[in-house]
């Protein structure tokens, strides 16, 4: 048999919540309901019912993927016997996150080519990822549900034409799609030449398609051991759908979860061991697309540094993902002070890198049964096309103008331009000098943070080891000064995970854009636009739907490169910090 992930629950302030929560859960059969398809579980709407069973193929994916290993294997060994020493995959959101948790908690084979994810629009992240290795070994492995993502297929355009520009042989067979069947990527490949498609289940959403050829044709390339991911899976497939709360964590979870948020305990603090934190990132996504909607919704703060505990607000859930035998000395005291005073905590440690194929399926069946605990439909996302429209409509101006709008930022300072809203600017303006510096701008941003809220930051720039040293560095800073949560992430990345949430879920939320002059750009074949404007448009596109929200947000563009830049927020944000606690 093999090892099980084992789970501690400590309820704390939760527990009567937690008991009312499960055991309406268990008296209502959800998990009955759950093997039995039935939409009811979510909504009494006919026609969202409908919807929803179209939605529910990830129940049966451990099965699903056992059956298609011979072909998944075989597929592998072709790649790896024609040369190619690298795989490179084109994707967004449920199409990359998962292959990022195998590329990067797994363990590859002997002989397998590399993996890298390049999920951006960012011209020097394209950058990075074309010089990673050469293009003539690189296998490329387009990604996409939908079939029709702008980001990935603008990606693919490029290394088309740059694998084209070598003058290299059987230009088709260095490519593969993932995606649904009838998808415009299915009718591209065929086209194209494609080496092969996969087609996906039709009834998985991405963000549940983890155990799907959208996981599994990457992790076989990696070389991974399939059989074992299968088996995890599949174990993981009959504990989650036991009836019998003792015997199920998912089930448990999922009250834990939607107990804490009818608590006030709305944000799941996702504290991931340094092997494991790519699994943050898929959870993020997972619940808050699934569950930041209709006003509601849980918060996940991934990566967030760890701090003393009376730096903790009072609105938090803790869940801790470990690996068995590597204790880590200041979670476990952070678990212990924190209990103190209450705090509801999940520790879940994995007994090894194996058993994240059955974490994918534990967490899919919590997300589901917590959208029933919220009573929301837990498998749409209704603010991500806002966003979208926004974009498009931008990108189309462009096409016929020749260039993006052009907006006076409402203040220069230090080589940064600010950005806002109006009716977020006469907040921040009032009563100020008529030169704003960025200092009094982000103390007065930041005061608008309140109690049970949180900062969103968004960077639409490189996610370097750099980069991620100063947000790691501002997150701890501002998290310890006004003591609410600090989420980061990159754009567009973000936009296909929690995106939805920002725009759907509770209010509370302030945001603040980062956007960059990029010093070089990239011009996507067959458009009349580059990867900076579409980068540009994007967050654009999203500022303005924060707007429409009601959402606080500002935007800090770098004039002078992301470094410099990133130094002089920095910098600010802490003179700012510092005046708000002398005030």
């Amino acid at each position: 048999m093999s090892p099980a992930a084992r789970q501690r629950e400590s309820l704390g302030s939760i527990e009567v919540e937690y008991g009312a929560t499960l055991a309406r859960l268990e008296s209502g059969g959800a998990i009955g309901r759950l093997k039995a398809r039935d939409a009811g579980l979510w909504s009494a709407d006919p026609a969202t019912a409908a919807a929803i069973r179209n939605r529910l193929g990830w129940l049966d994916a451990p099965e699903w993927l056992q059956d298609r290993i011979p072909e998944l294997k075989s597929f592998a060994a072709e790649i790896r016997t024609t040369g190619f020493t690298r795989v490179l995959l084109l994707g967004m959101g449920g199409s990359s996150l998962a292959p990022e948790v195998f590329q990067r908690v797994g363990v590859a084979g002997p002989g397998a080519p590399t993996l890298e994810v390049l999920d951006s629009t960012d011209p020097a992240s394209v950058q990075s990822a074309e010089a990673g290795s050469r293009l003539d070994h690189t296998f490329f492995l387009v990604a996409s549900k939908s079939g029709g993502t702008i980001e990935t297929l603008s990606q693919y355009r490029y290394f088309r034409s740059r694998v084209e520009s070598l003058g290299l042989p059987d230009l088709g067979g260095r490519f593969a799609a993932v995606t649904d069947a009838g998808s415009p990527l299915e009718r591209l490949a065929t086209e194209e030449g494609f080496r092969r498609t996969f087609r996906n289940p039709a009834d998985v959403g991405g963000r549940f398609s983890a155990l799907t050829y959208f996981g599994a044709v990457p992790a076989s390339l990696l070389g991974l051991d399939l059989d074992a991911i299968a088996s995890r899976s599949l174990a993981a497939r009959e504990e989650s759908l036991s009836e019998s709360g003792a015997e199920n964590r998912a089930l448990r979870l999922a009250a834990i979860l939607g107990a804490a948020a009818r608590s006030g305990r709305n944000k799941l603090t996702i504290l991931a061991s340094p092997a494991l934190r790519p699994l943050g990132y898929w959870i993020e996504q997972l619940v808050a697309e699934s569950t930041g909607k209709d006003g509601t919704g849980v918060i996940p703060v991934e990566g967030e540094p760890l701090g003393p505990a009376h730096r903790y607000g009072s609105d938090r859930i803790y869940v801790s993902i470990g690996l068995e035998g590597v204790p880590d000395a200041d979670l476990s005291r952070l678990e212990v002070e924190l209990g103190r005073g209450g705090a509801p905590w999940v520790h879940i440690e994995l007994p090894d890198r194996d058993e994240i194929a059955g974490e994918f399926y534990v967490w899919e069946v919590a997300t589901a049964l917590l959208g029933s605990v919220l009573e929301i439909n837990p498998f749409d996302e209704p603010n991500v096309t806002e966003s979208k429209r926004n974009t498009e409509a931008l990108l189309a101006s462009l096409e016929k103008s020749g260039g993006l709008p052009a907006e006076e930022p409402k203040a220069l300072s230090e080589g940064v331009e600010v950005f806002a809203p109006e009716p977020v600017w006469a907040r921040l303006e009032a009563g100020a000098p008529s030169m704003a510096s960025l200092e009094m701008v982000l103390n007065r941003f930041l005061a608008l943070a309140s109690p049970g809220g949180y900062l969103a930051v968004l960077a639409y720039l490189e996610r370097t080891a750099a980069a991620e040293a100063s947000f790691s560095l501002l997150r701890r800073a501002v998290r310890n000064a006004i003591l609410v949560p600090v989420l980061q992430g990159y754009g567009p990345r973000y936009l296909h995970s929690i995106g939805q949430l920002y725009k759907g879920g509770p209010g509370g939320g302030i945001f603040l854009v980062i956007t960059v002059a990029d010093p070089t750009d990239i011009l996507i074949p067959g458009k009349s636009y580059s990867f900076g404007q579409l980068k540009t448009a994007q967050a654009l596109g999203d500022f303005a739907a924060l707007g429409k929200h009601g959402r606080p947000a500002l935007r800090l563009h770098l004039t002078e490169g992301a470094e410099a830049g990133l130094r002089t927020v920095a910098s600010a944000v802490e003179r700012a910090l510092a005046a708000m606690g002398s005030a």
